[in-house]
């Protein structure tokens, strides 16, 4: 059977890099192809799916055709790079490394490193993708060249509808990595200034592991006990039923990153019926497409208000939520298969 495998730099539950892997592996196995997920780093929730890479001289990867996803340097990149199969290349975008180096310089480095590296792609892809515009861009500024872009695969469920009840008590959720580029120190400030001006009872959850960011989150900690903030939780990774229970608890979904090169919970909010607030940086706008507040603001006062009214609206609640269900179906996954298997066809080809 012809393969075609993935090299990806560390596999993690909820990881939206190893998720992308895994549901790409479900259509390769789909169309007829061998597919193996290799990573240098495995964590052993994910062991039975994502094989872990023996080093750069790892036979497995001179099977057939490499596609490599691009987010930070590893050895898997490296060792992609520079074998003999033809290879393609799934840009997520690299951390600018002056937002994590005060937080972890070892991550910050390697960062630093994938972002410097690039150059080294200059000719090597026979397909070269981005999964926002926002990360082709990056791709085109580096010289790589210029990318095919193919937005995330999303799970096939049916999407909830907004809920248009209005509430006199904000429940927030934010979901993802916790890291400093994910700006969560604004959450707070925007869960404090609610709970100054509308609503004391206004309330944060935050689900996300925080791998490697431990000393942010702890300052976090400090940061809202500073502010005198209440009812911040933030839970750390959870199983998928407690997410997806926090979904269905949340009156608005709050994302205040500073950089994205997509933001796959913005589209998790939209399909369980969650109004999305955000900063308008990174691929936000992009991902979003005008389905959610995106405000190109500082002020977590600003923000504050946002939620409010959103939270209290039932007009603006409906609204969004038909903005919503028009953007999610745009990114139905049988769409994106089909635009994902067009632009993979070279790779698939050379199996």
């Amino acid at each position: 059977m012809r393969s075609v495998h993935q090299v990806i730099a560390g596999a993690a539950p909820g990881d939206a890099v190893t998720v992308q892997a895994l549901r790409l592996q479900r259509l390769l196995h789909a169309w007829g192809y061998r597919s193996e997920i290799f990573a240098e780093h495995v964590h052993p929730d994910v062991a039975a799916d994502v094989r872990r890479l023996t080093g750069r001289g790892d036979r497995r990867l001179s099977e057939g055709p490499l596609l490599l996803r691009y987010s930070i340097w590893s050895t898997g990149a490296e060792a992609a790079v520079a074998s003999d199969v033809p290879l393609g290349v799934v840009y997520h975008n690299v951390t600018p490394p002056d937002l994590l180096r005060a937080a972890n310089p070892q991550i910050a480095a390697l960062c630093e490193e994938g972002r410097a590296r690039l150059r080294l792609l200059r000719g090597r892809p026979m397909v070269l993708l981005a999964d926002s515009s926002f990360n082709a861009a990056d791709l085109r500024e580096a010289g790589v060249g210029e990318a095919t872009v193919v937005p995330l695969l999303i799970d096939p469920v049916e999407p909830r509808s907004v809920s248009t009840t209005a509430t006199a008590t904000p429940r927030l959720l934010t979901v993802g990595r916790i890291a400093p580029n994910k700006r969560l120190e604004d959450a707070l400030r925007v869960l404090a200034a609610l709970q100054r001006s509308r609503s004391a009872a206004a309330q944060l959850t935050a689900i996300g592991a925080a791998d490697g960011f431990e000393r942010y989150q702890d300052a976090l900690l400090r940061f809202g006990r500073d502010l005198g903030v209440r009812r911040a939780v933030f839970t750390g990774r959870v199983p998928r039923p407690v997410r997806d229970t926090a979904y269905a608890e949340a009156s608005v979904y709050l994302c205040m990153s500073v950089h994205e090169g997509f933001c796959l919970p913005l589209v998790e909010a939209m399909q369980h019926g969650v109004p999305v607030v955000a900063r308008a940086a990174g691929a936000v706008p992009e991902t979003l497409g005008g389905a959610g507040l995106c405000l190109p603001d500082e002020d977590a006062a600003v923000f504050a208000e946002a939620v409010w009214e959103v939270t209290s609206s039932t007009r603006l609640r409906a609204q969004l939520g038909d903005g919503g269900r028009a953007r999610l179906e745009e990114l139905r996954p049988d769409l994106v298969a089909e635009r994902l298997h067009d632009a993979l066809r070279p790779l698939l080809e050379a199996a």
